[in-house]
């Protein structure tokens, strides 16, 4: 995605919204996959290089490119969800593995954690994912 892939996708953002625009409104209106996209080098510079102040409590050393790396990588695994494509396997071992949804269920908590987000209350009562990932390792 290019910088002016990203001033079209809010452009139109806007006009779906038309006289009903709020700002909430507008961030939800805008996918994953063009936030994602501003932590992208050039989206990132040419929006101030500022965006990392949205994560208060990241780590030392967790730059832009990492989070567009983990951004990218759970994008990823939503897509694969999102078109029915197995997350549990390794196709390269030939068995069953959670590694790869554990590893990105731990990105979304900690992206989470540096957001400043008390994660125990957003996911209260529809995280199942760990108890999943146990029952799928118990087979």
């Amino acid at each position: 995605m290019r910088c002016e892939d990203s001033f079209h996708s809010v452009q139109e953002a806007l006009e779906r919204l038309g006289p009903g625009y709020t700002h909430d409104g507008l961030i939800t209106k805008l996918s994953f996959g063009f936030w994602t996209y501003q932590f992208a080098k050039k989206q990132y510079a040419a929006s101030g290089n500022s965006l990392l102040n949205i994560f208060p409590n990241r780590p030392v050393g967790v730059n832009q490119k990492i989070v567009f790396q983990d951004l990218m990588r759970i994008n990823d695994i939503r897509n694969r969800i999102a078109h029915y494509e197995p997350i549990c396997f390794d196709k390269d071992k030939g068995f069953v593995s959670t590694t790869l949804v554990s590893h990105r269920y731990d990105s979304i908590l900690d992206l989470l954690n540096w957001l400043g987000c008390n994660v125990r209350s957003i996911l209260y009562g529809i995280d199942g994912v760990s108890r999943a990932i146990n029952i799928v390792n118990a087979i």
